[in-house]
């Protein structure tokens, strides 16, 4: 049943604005929909399952309950929940209320809604499914409970901002503090730090119902969890409070203000502490909670965190596959042993963008992991087995994050994750270091990652001088130009001194400059990161770099452009890489390549920027095409204020006249090239003034030319105002055919559509054009072989291929062909057109579209593909990398050749 949401927010708002008690369910049920003959059913109770007078009942559906004022709602929504009339008839929701407050459940979702009756018009989505059609998305985790201690978390929060100040960044932060502070103690409670349920006892039995002594009952137990057992000052405290055990680390220590809470506020306090915190994973849940503190990033829940999976695709790679071939290589071997467990415990590992601190939190349990696999294999080696302790400590790990909460949850993430390392210790071995106190949290520096010396944060070396084996990883922020604040565009303003060529890179291009700087002046250390795969195409190359590869940086091991997604409720839709750099030439660098879900490792000697294998060379923009082709340029530039350009109905209109009828040409830009739009223009190159003054449509459009291009600020528009009757830039040829090919053209398709035109058809600027091209022409630019180049040189717009006659056309090694080839390959060529004629009803993009491409189409393509490949060498290429390889190859050549020459 389809229903305006609108008329049911006007509904419930006309219902609450004046409250008739004994109509309100009624009203109610009819502004959800409820068809008139269930509410006569329901008032007369032959359709009301309802057990007690004045309550109000609809099989699988709702449960209302009036009460009396003064009646404490929530406690009498929570009772009704458990009678059997709810189980019996499947209720989905049950609703109690005194006129004032309002306390709904929904059973289903396990969600519950307390609110003023006079609001309910707001929380009008919580019922929707009341409406046949309607569900809630129930959101999807790997670990269900931190979705729901987010949500839950995220209400406290709302009631925390209702009811007190926070205008003030210290406000904030000690607001934030104090969140982090109530995480760790939910977390202590249920995994045997404290006595179970320890807090959530405490507080529902010395607080008042009304919250409003909540402030001081933190303030007394904080105070608590920072002093030693048996000390003085513990001593002066309430019993309840000495029971608490002694925390330390830090995370007690400073004295900050405590927010107010309200009667709703302790509900859900009190609500929060009934969850399962055991279950809790603190990889992914501080990313999760930091989402629930944004309202705007709540329908996203999940989206927010990078996945262990994830992670472990750079980290693996980066330093946890050596480690595990040393302990491979280690094993029987006494000494060897030992000394991988020193090497762990100096291992630092660095997130410069640590958010959260996902990042660092996988690589410490990973770490420990390997550590106790090095004990075991100790005990197996050694004749008398000892008692190993874990060496490695959460002080090895480092970060900095611009974001004040962010910050404060990456260092409680990482205190939750070395207790969850200790448990895992303890059952592996029988015994491992008290939890308590905490130890140094890890050393995360909050600030901005670019305006910070990351020497200061991470040291290189030791405080013996010694140089530290140091591993820097993470996933930077993803933003473009258009994407960036002023802050952000002053950052990267800063770090590129050397002018506007940082407007031309990603954001996550700094932090790639910035660790190439670090691993330069430190070769004990190697990065890795996630970044999006644009620094990695078209002109952000050339940008970005030489920078790296000049401080003899080099790429160690690369994922070719994969989709970053989790395992979230929506899935994050962006296309990234992940880039290994090391000081020197590592030697034995591997590709990892995936394709339909299945990864593949490819050893290779070196890296390149385009991620494929080979030396370090850069497609820079030329002005002519480096094996001598025909010359490609810009389509016609109107620059007329949309005067010169027809509709089909303002063609028809002008052809009426017969002197016009001769100046009127198909006009093709993109969008109607590749979807089959019709669009005209006036060609006037050949009128004489007189002539078009004899049509006065024409000269109206004529003089707004000139008038346009006089306004303009451009001393060139300015220029052309003394011909306005002609496009500003002319390329199109006055006879004979030309070539053209769309700037822009969707990344889903396998070749970008081209197609040919004689001189009757004019194409605008939004194609590149090669006049008097051949079929042979047609052919490679087609072909497979080209389009990969295209893909890996290109820029883009959006996610969108941009084709460049400079950076593509140029810059792509052309096959050496013998007459009877091309000839071959220009009988192949049209095969291809011929057969886009026999789907005249499809548009160029419904043909290219990769789910609707006609298989004859295809397979003429897949053939013409085989003979151009031939042409390059006789042996099939594997796949892209392959072929990319080898036109690399060649275009190295062609500019050593070309310097040579010169």
């Amino acid at each position: 049943m389809a229903i305006n949401q609108g008329k049911v927010i006007e509904a419930l708002e006309s219902i609450c604005k004046e409250i008739v008690p004994s109509e309100f369910i009624y009203q109610f049920l009819s502004a959800y929909g409820a068809a008139k003959t269930t509410i006569s059913r329901l008032r007369d109770g032959s359709r009301n399952i309802a057990t007690i007078s004045g309550d109000t009942g609809v099989k699988k559906q709702l449960y209302f309950r009036p009460v009396d004022k003064g009646a404490d709602v929530y406690a009498c929504a929570e009772a009704l929940k458990s009678e059997s009339v709810i189980a019996a008839n499947d209720i989905r929701f049950v609703m109690v209320t005194d006129f004032d407050s309002l306390v709904a459940f929904d059973l289903k979702a396990d969600e519950s809604l307390d609110t003023d009756i006079r609001l309910l018009d707001k929380q009008y989505a919580f019922f929707l499914p009341l409406i046949a059609g309607y569900e809630k998305a129930i959101m999807y985790s790997e670990h269900p409970a931190d979705i729901k201690a987010s949500e839950k978390m995220g209400q406290l929060f709302d009631l925390i901002r209702e009811r007190n100040d926070l205008s003030k960044p210290e406000d904030i932060h000690a607001l934030n503090v104090f969140l982090t502070r109530l995480l760790f103690c939910f977390y202590a409670e249920d995994t045997g730090i404290f006595e179970q349920d320890q807090m959530t006892k405490a507080i529902e039995s010395t607080t008042s119902i009304t919250g409003e002594d909540l402030d001081q009952f933190f303030a007394d137990l904080f105070t608590a969890l920072n002093l030693p057992d048996g000390s003085p000052e513990k001593a002066k405290l309430a019993a309840h409070f000495q029971k608490f055990p002694y925390v330390n680390g830090g995370l007690f220590k400073a004295d900050e203000p405590i927010p107010e809470f309200s009667t709703k506020a302790r509900r859900i306090l009190l609500e929060c502490g009934s969850l399962s915190w055991a279950e809790i994973n603190p990889d992914i849940f501080g990313s999760m909670f930091q989402a629930v503190i944004d309202q705007e990033q709540r329908g996203n829940l999940g989206q927010h965190y990078t996945s262990a999976s994830n992670i472990m695709k750079v980290i693996k790679p980066l330093f946890l596959d050596k480690l595990w071939d040393a302990l491979d290589q280690s094993r029987g071997k006494e000494k060897k042993l030992k000394e991988l467990l020193v090497r762990l415990q100096d291992i630092r590992v660095f997130d410069p963008a640590c958010g959260s601190g996902n990042f660092l939190i996988i690589a410490y349990k990973e770490l420990r992991k390997i550590e106790m696999s090095v004990i075991d294999a100790l005990n197996e080696a050694s004749a008398q087995p000892e008692m190993y302790y874990s060496g490695i400590s959460l002080s090895q790990f480092y970060g900095i994050e611009v974001d004040d909460f962010a910050h404060e949850v990456a260092i409680l993430s990482l205190w939750l994750a070395e207790h969850q390392m200790n448990l895992e210790f303890k059952d592996k071995f029988g015994y491992s270091d008290a939890t308590l106190p905490l130890n140094d949290s890890g050393n995360v520096f909050s600030g901005n990652a670019l305006r910070t010396d990351w020497k200061r944060v991470c040291p290189p070396v030791d405080l013996q001088g010694n140089r530290c084996e140091v591993y820097i990883c993470g996933n930077p922020p993803f933003l473009g130009y258009n994407g960036r604040s002023n802050s952000q565009q002053e950052d990267m303003k800063i770090l590129f001194e050397d002018g506007s060529s940082y407007k031309k890179l990603d954001y996550v291009a700094s932090w790639f400059v910035l660790a190439a700087r670090y691993i330069s002046d430190n070769p004990g250390s190697s990065s890795a990161f996630v970044a999006t795969n644009s620094i990695c195409q078209g002109m952000q190359i050339p940008f970005l770099w030489p920078r790296i590869f000049s401080l003899d940086i080099n790429i160690s091991f690369a994922y070719q452009t994969f989709s970053w997604s989790n395992a979230a409720r929506q899935k994050a839709a962006v296309h990234v890489v992940i880039i290994g750099l090391c000081k020197g030439k590592p030697g034995n660098s591997k590709i990892y390549k995936t394709f339909k879900s299945s990864l593949t490792v490819e050893k290779v000697t070196s890296i390149n920027a385009y991620l494929v294998s080979g030396g370090d060379i850069i497609v820079n923009n030329r002005s002519t095409p480096v094996c001598g082709q025909p010359e490609m340029v810009y389509g016609n530039m109107p620059n007329d204020g949309g005067n010169l350009l027809l509709s089909k109905l303002e063609a028809d209109d002008l052809a009426e006249s017969p002197i016009a009828a001769t100046w009127i040409k198909p006009a093709l830009g993109a969008q109607e090239f590749l979807n089959g739009k019709l669009r005209f223009c006036l060609w006037l190159k050949n009128a004489s003034q007189s002539e078009i003054e004899k049509v006065p449509e024409v000269k109206r459009r004529v003089d707004a030319v000139r008038k346009v291009r006089l306004e303009s600020k451009s001393p060139g528009a300015n220029k052309a105002a003394s011909t306005p009757h002609l496009f500003w830039f002319i390329s199109h040829p006055d006879e004979g055919n030309y070539l053209l090919v769309p700037k822009v053209s969707s990344e889903r398709r396998p070749y970008i559509p081209i197609g040919f035109f004689d001189c009757r058809t004019v194409s605008t600027d939004a194609n590149l054009i090669v006049p008097a091209a051949s079929l042979y022409d047609f052919a490679i630019l087609t072909s497979e072989m080209h389009n990969d180049w295209m893909r890996a040189v290109a820029g883009r717009l959006e996610s969108r291929y941009r084709y460049s006659a400079t950076l593509v056309y140029n810059t792509f090694p052309w096959p050496e062909v013998s007459e009877k080839q091309r000839s071959e390959l220009e009988s192949l060529a049209e095969e291809i057109l011929m057969i886009r004629e026999d789907y005249p009803d499809k548009t160029l993009a419904d043909l290219y579209d990769p789910d609707k491409m006609p298989a004859p189409l295809l397979e003429a393509h897949q053939n013409l593909d085989r003979a151009v490949e031939k042409l390059y060498r006789s042996k099939p290429f594997a796949d892209a990398s392959e072929r990319l390889e080898h036109l690399f190859g060649l275009y190295e050549q062609l500019i050593a050749k070309e310097k040579k020459g010169a």
